[in-house]
């Protein structure tokens, strides 16, 4: 099977479930040959888990990181210590996953399989076989039925409960909480700074029924001493001048996170100096990522109303002249309240249509109009991002958002093109 064939065939599984502890038992349970932390929530788990895996680098472990969605290609998932998984392996795990597969299901393995079930075993065992001391687990959509739910995690967080994917997690908080809160392990720690009494309920109706403890973390104590274009520096608790390069005011919040469950495993384990390099040297591509100064030119995958709102209050600090969006947003998604969200940020828009399940750009400039920001429809991304780079002056800001689809493809766009763009990134 060539690679495109395989990946074709990956993209298509969508079956009704795989036996995944039989399955992990056949493969010699890879999961229980490394210590891991799992990560769930709504928006910010990705940064949170880009934060654990490079504090726990620093302190001289090998890490493993699984995370989702990937922005260009699905080796992006799977890493060890900073470095992606290689075309051939990649290739090379999905094969010896799918024979594992085939010897239990035969001709019927694709009625079974799903695409992010069989990611996780390849991910679990690509670890194993890289011989990890630990590894930094992202939930997919969920994490009580989540295909991450086999890994026992003895520190787990969840960043936040909003309402989002409510086709497959419920219509309230409180339903989508009571999913979330199942990403802590029996007799295990779940750290959060979820604060919504409806989430908080089922948080701790969860921790009880596991024996697992839960810290609130209570962000009134967090205090921002610097945002710009250069990073940000802040103080938490009794940790002085912590220092992070991710742009976005709410990437203190994630930060803090990290340090908590770092905390949690003890000086023992994380020194200080470690949390402190790995805060500081994190990076986390398509999240307020920077990839030009002049003009400013900024990737946000932005993918629900929360995402929007926490991006427009990012923006209000850093310093530039127009803003000029442009938009995208992939179906199943409150595009109404999304564009609600961004535009009182916006000089103008430049709406586009993500290839992957993205919404008629026509359909989204309807939504835009009546506010009187300027919009444009451009339905190919890469004239969307021209014309952006055309209309901006030097000073201007070029923000890419709404989708994580349409960010990966500006991306990919980007990272093809030559710039005159000083300072490119």
């Amino acid at each position: 099977m060539t690679y495109e064939a395989m990946l074709q065939k990956l993209y298509n599984l969508k079956g009704t479930g795989l036996d995944l502890e039989r399955i992990l038992g056949l493969l010699g349970n890879p999961h229980k040959s490394f210590r891991a932390i799992r990560v769930a929530g709504t928006n910010g788990k990705g940064s949170v888990c880009a934060f654990l895996a490079q504090i726990l680098q620093e302190a001289g472990f090998r890490v493993g990181l699984f995370t989702s969605p990937h922005l260009v290609y699905p080796e992006e998932r799977i890493c060890v210590n900073g470095r992606e998984i290689s075309h051939e392996e990649f290739h090379a795990q999905f094969e010896r996953i799918w024979a594992v597969i085939e010897e239990l299901y035969g001709d019927r393995s694709e009625e079974h399989a799903r695409f992010f079930e069989v990611l996780t075993l390849m991910a679990l065992d690509y670890f194993r076989q890289q011989k990890v001391d630990w590894a930094v687990i992202e939930c997919g959509v969920g994490a009580r039925t989540d295909a991450t739910r086999a890994i026992s995690a003895p520190v787990a967080v969840l960043t936040n409960v909003e309402l989002d994917h409510r086709e497959s997690l419920g219509e309230t908080i409180a339903q989508i909480a009571y999913q979330k809160a199942a990403v802590v392990s029996e007799g295990g720690l779940l750290i959060t700074a979820e604060s919504k009494p409806e989430a908080l309920a089922e948080i701790e109706r969860e921790c009880r029924l596991k024996n697992a403890r839960l810290l609130q973390v209570d962000l009134s104590r967090l205090q921002a001493k610097s945002n710009s274009w250069e990073g940000q520096r802040f103080d938490w608790r009794d940790w002085r001048d912590l220092e992070i390069s991710l742009l976005g005011s709410y990437q203190l919040q994630n930060a803090v996170l990290a340090v908590e469950a770092m905390d949690a495993l003890g000086e023992h384990v994380v020194p200080e100096s470690a949390i402190r390099a790995g805060l500081h040297t994190a990076r986390w591509p398509g999240r307020m990522e920077l990839l030009c100064k002049n003009p400013y030119v900024m990737l946000d995958g932005a993918k629900n109303p929360a995402g929007m709102r926490a991006l427009r209050t990012a923006l209000s600090p850093l310093e530039y002249e127009r803003c000029i969006v442009v938009l995208g947003i992939s179906d199943r998604k409150d595009a109404a309240a999304m564009i609600q969200e961004i535009v009182p940020a916006a000089d103008r828009i430049i709406v586009t249509r993500a290839a992957f399940r993205g919404v008629d750009p026509e359909y989204l400039a309807s939504l835009i109009r009546p506010s009187g920001v300027p919009c444009t429809v451009i339905s190919r991304s890469d004239r969307a991002i021209e014309l952006a780079l055309a209309q901006a002056h030097h000073r201007d800001l070029i923000c890419v958002t709404g989708s994580l689809f349409l960010v990966g493809e500006i991306r990919a766009w980007w990272k093809g093109q030559e710039h005159s763009c000083k300072n490119s990134h």
